[in-house]
């Protein structure tokens, strides 16, 4: 023990990272409490990070309410002035009542007051917080709940400055409780996460805000509380509807221009499913604005509507290094007309391709995949599903694609083959389905020569015959002299 002991202090703090990373469960923050236990000298180094979190979890097989309160009590008494991070999960059922109860009662809310707390999570699972009491079924009880709960939380933790609220239950009460939550915490909060659709009363954000994560299905989501553009720099929106206003983030007297200085991550999920009527183009009404992001190194695109591309008509991105876009055609036509930099990571989902003129699909995944900008990625992914035109190898020139994915659609074997042996930087290929003619297997070209292709999956078509499916095995096996792995079914 003695050279336990004289290790450098440097030494036992190294060991000590690698132990206290930030805890993920109660469990894990139990388990932390432990080091305090093994010696004088890591119970002085581990206790600030031991207790600058909190956990609380409503979980079948975790600890109970009472060795709850027993534990949170005593970190109240002796090391409240510790705790930064607060995290409270739900993942077995409960009344709405029983959990606020629940957590006003080990949190001690309204008597202890949590004076140095600066980040609060409340997570609940799907089908976990029940409207309603056996007792009360009048919704008297929750009336309460919505009521006191909020400004009890507020008035024992007023320093809260990242609030994050993933609640999956959407039933009115746990959105009013959310709602009342998010808006006594909003106006000064550097850090906002929301994954339901609340109801905003403030008028303005923090100037501070950095990090904003909402659910803008709710009418009264369309026009956000003002926030600054130049603050942000992290901004994902799920749901954004065909009238939502970008006016809220606007932050300088330009006409028709909103800057994100520091954005660095933006994901747009829009409320254009594909496949459903509202596959049309946006009002050009929505349009009125251009955004530009000169520091955006993260952009994701989801169900775009047709003329997405106009918000960002005029933006170069010069930073940009991972771009996910799904959806309509448009988007990843607008990205390949304004990206400016090599790419780390490329991947490009597409659906109903057909329903767009043929030569406009080749004319974008060109610019996109077989471009000098591309040289620097390290993954190039193309997914395309419902594929309603037949692909031409011809007209493909996407060298700098490393996989690609086709699914829903019917694609010959010998276009796969054709794709297999021109896209010489190609490392996977996945293809459902693969229709196999048996007379024209023999009439294949061959070729031995990809240096790269390592995985490739094929799924025929139900009516291919067990021997046909052999025959175009066996080909590709011969044509493709890097594979390694061949999935077929």
């Amino acid at each position: 023990m003695a050279e336990f002991y004289s290790l450098p202090l440097y030494i036992h703090k190294l060991i000590l990272s690698f132990v206290l990373e930030r805890a993920e469960s109660l469990r894990e923050w139990h388990q932390h409490l432990a080091i305090l236990s093994v010696c004088l000298v890591w119970r002085r180094l581990a206790l600030p990070a031991v207790f600058s979190q909190l956990h609380i979890d409503f979980s079948p097989g975790t600890f109970t309410l009472k060795q709850q309160l027993l534990l949170v009590r005593c970190v109240a008494s002796f090391h409240r002035h510790l705790v930064k991070h607060i995290a409270i999960a739900l993942t077995q059922q409960l009344s709405l009542s029983t959990f606020a109860s629940n957590i006003a009662a080990i949190l001690q809310l309204g008597k202890v007051h949590w004076l140095n707390a600066q980040s609060l999570l409340i997570y609940a699972a799907k089908d976990t917080i029940k409207a309603y009491d056996n007792v009360y079924d009048d919704g008297h009880s929750i009336d309460k709940v919505l009521t006191a709960f909020p400004v009890d939380l507020y008035k024992s933790m007023p320093q809260i400055a990242q609030l994050k609220m993933h609640l999956v239950e959407e039933n009115r009460y746990t959105l009013a409780l959310t709602s009342s939550i998010v808006n006594r915490y909003a106006a000064r909060l550097t850090w906002l996460e929301c994954t339901v659709p609340i109801a905003l009363t403030i008028r303005h954000f923090s100037a501070q805000l950095s990090r904003l994560v909402l659910d803008v299905r709710s009418a009264g989501m369309q026009h956000l509380p003002s926030a600054c553009a130049k603050s942000l720099r992290i901004l994902e929106l799920y749901e954004v509807p065909e009238c939502f206003s970008w006016n809220s983030f606007r932050c300088e007297t330009t006409p028709g221009r909103i800057v994100f200085g520091r954005l660095r991550e933006l994901v747009l999920s829009f409320d254009f499913s594909v496949g459903s009527k509202k596959l049309e183009p946006m009002a050009l009404s929505s349009y009125s604005l251009q955004l530009h992001f000169p520091q955006l190194q993260r952009l994701v695109i989801v169900d775009c509507p047709l003329n997405c591309h106009a918000l960002f008509a005029d933006s170069h991105y010069a930073c940009l290094r991972s771009v996910h876009i799904s959806g309509w055609l448009s988007a990843a036509d607008m990205f390949a007309q304004a990206a400016a930099s090599p790419i780390d990571e490329l991947r490009i989902q597409m659906s109903r391709v057909g329903a767009i003129d043929s030569s406009r699909f080749y004319s974008a995944t060109n610019r996109l995949f077989g471009t000098a900008d591309m040289q620097g990625s390290h993954v190039a992914e193309l997914s395309l599903s419902a594929l309603e035109l037949d692909l031409d190898p011809q007209m493909v020139e996407w060298w700098q694609l490393s996989r690609l994915n086709i699914v829903d659609s019917s694609v010959p074997f010998g276009t796969v083959l054709a794709l297999a042996n021109k896209l010489l930087n190609l490392q996977s290929l996945c293809v459902y389905t693969c229709t196999v003619a048996d007379d024209g297997l023999n009439q294949l070209e061959q070729h031995n020569s990809h240096p790269k292709l390592t995985t490739v999956s094929i799924g025929f078509a139900p009516h291919t015959s067990q021997n046909c499916s052999k025959q175009a095995q066996n080909i590709l096996r011969a044509s493709i002299g890097s594979l390694c792995n061949l999935h077929v079914s």
